[in-house]
């Protein structure tokens, strides 16, 4: 129970399955923060349980009878036991699993290829802009939207709310489903990543482009460098790679927003110099709850006003992306070229959480660039549904708009999310056995 409580105060509401992902798979790298009074509680909390019952069991005897009734109580009433009982043993569900769809590998004959820049955006969620000063903390991530496609409702379901599994819904569409603690190729999880899928690198790779990743943290935090490893990147660069280079100027995390933005921007000129088209994938860190780090950028260069930190490094994120895609657009680096920003995932525990989860709270997207016109589409869907979508925005031909469990945002016909509903989707995602065999276990042919 305490161990429950001591993860619900540093992260907030959490998936049971990001607790066993972290747990198999690490967390070197990670550095959460953590207020201090909620520390202060839990350990008290904790005392204040133990001690009485520590004295009452040396001084009452009929305690030595009542005290594994209370265990038992505790025990069946802590989340984790029944979280656990339903991972391993619950009624299996083969929705996933029926639902999945194998992407086309290759683009149809004639297509023009376009190069694709994705931005990561740490925690960016469009929730920020509902709340009180929204308009202001919002405001350069709404105006990179409004000049290119931007959708609404994007949702966050089980297992898709924490860094990595952030990643891999949109670049694999599907769900980031644990492994779970004992298997018999435990030795190795860390070597391969998804074995039995393709993903968006994979594809494109498969395709002739290069593929490229750069990322502000560090390379081994929650199996990053084993997905980058398993699925055709042709090059990846992380904070350790650039740690000379920026000094004493990083933060818990790694690499400052302005830092990052100016390196991406120069290698992107340099991947334009190429003769084949490119991926270019990135993230953020500035929104990183609890407290968000907003670059001394943004501190000599953008008014604070009345917004909180927290607002302020959301805001200084939307800052540095919204100038680096200006840069590249003078530049003349945005010519076939298409750029997609969205956050990883909801923001965990913040000062401003009560106050976003008076809202239905929803994820942010935009993709811009040529052929892209000005809109905004509203539906209701999850974050796997931007694998298909990105795949079409590329020119591949998805039958009935499906790839991975996800359907293209533009394709008429119900995604899962409408069909199931909101509960109905986190059900099937937790009960699902088959798809995360498929997904961990099988040997996908290896493209050429």
């Amino acid at each position: 129970m305490t161990a429950y409580m001591g993860i619900f105060l540093i992260f907030g509401d959490f998936d049971f399955g990001a607790v066993l992902y972290h747990i198999d798979m690490g967390v070197d790298g990670g550095r959460p923060t953590v207020q201090g009074n909620r520390v202060v509680f839990l350990v008290l909390s904790f005392l204040g349980f133990l001690i009485p019952m520590l004295f009452f069991k040396k001084h009452d005897r009929r305690f030595k009878v009542i005290d594994p009734l209370i265990a038992i109580i505790l025990l069946v009433c802590n989340p984790f036991f029944w979280s656990v009982y339903d991972f391993y043993y619950g009624k299996k569900d083969l929705t996933l699993f029926e639902n999945y769809v194998e992407p086309p590998l290759q683009f149809p004959n004639g297509v023009t290829k376009k190069n694709i820049v994705i931005i990561y955006a740490e925690s960016t969620e469009r929730t920020f802009a509902e709340i009180e000063h929204g308009e202001q903390t919002f405001a350069e991530l709404s105006q990179v939207a409004s000049t290119g496609l931007e959708v609404q409702g994007l949702r966050q379901v089980a297992n898709t709310g924490w860094t990595m599994a952030g990643f891999m819904t949109s670049q694999c569409g599907v769900t980031l489903q644990p492994r779970g603690l004992y298997r018999g190729n435990n030795y190795s999880r860390h070597k391969d990543f998804f074995t039995g899928i393709y993903c968006l690198p994979d594809i494109l790779s498969a395709n002739g482009y290069y593929t490229e990743y750069m990322n502000g943290g560090g390379r081994n935090f929650a199996g990053l460098g084993a997905y980058l490893d398993s699925h055709h990147f042709n090059r990846t660069t992380h904070f350790d790679d650039y740690k000379d280079l920026v000094g004493d100027y990083t933060s818990y995390w790694g690499l400052y927003d302005d830092t990052l933005m100016e390196l991406a921007e120069k290698r992107i000129e340099e991947l334009h110099q190429q003769k084949h088209p490119f991926a270019f994938f990135m993230a953020t860190i500035g929104g990183h709850a609890s407290t968000g780090f907003p670059t001394q950028t943004c501190k000599a260069n953008v008014p604070q006003g009345n917004l909180s930190g927290m607002q302020f490094a959301i805001k200084c994120s939307g800052y540095h992306i919204q100038k680096t895609i200006e840069i590249l657009r003078e530049k003349g680096l945005l010519e076939n070229t298409i750029v997609v920003v969205h956050n990883d995932h909801l923001i965990m525990d913040n000062p401003h959480s009560d106050e976003l989860n008076t809202f239905y709270r929803m994820n942010y997207f935009t993709a811009l660039g040529d052929g892209i016109e000005p809109q905004v589409i509203k539906r209701e869907a999850a974050m796997f549904d931007l694998f298909p979508t990105i795949l079409e925005l590329l020119g591949m031909n998805l039958p009935d708009g499906r790839a991975g469990i996800g359907r293209s945002i533009f394709n008429p016909n119900k995604n899962m999310m409408e069909e199931l509903g909101h509960g109905g989707l986190d059900a099937a995602i937790t009960k699902d056995r088959s798809l995360r065999e498929k997904m961990w276990n099988e040997k996908r042919p290896e493209l050429k």
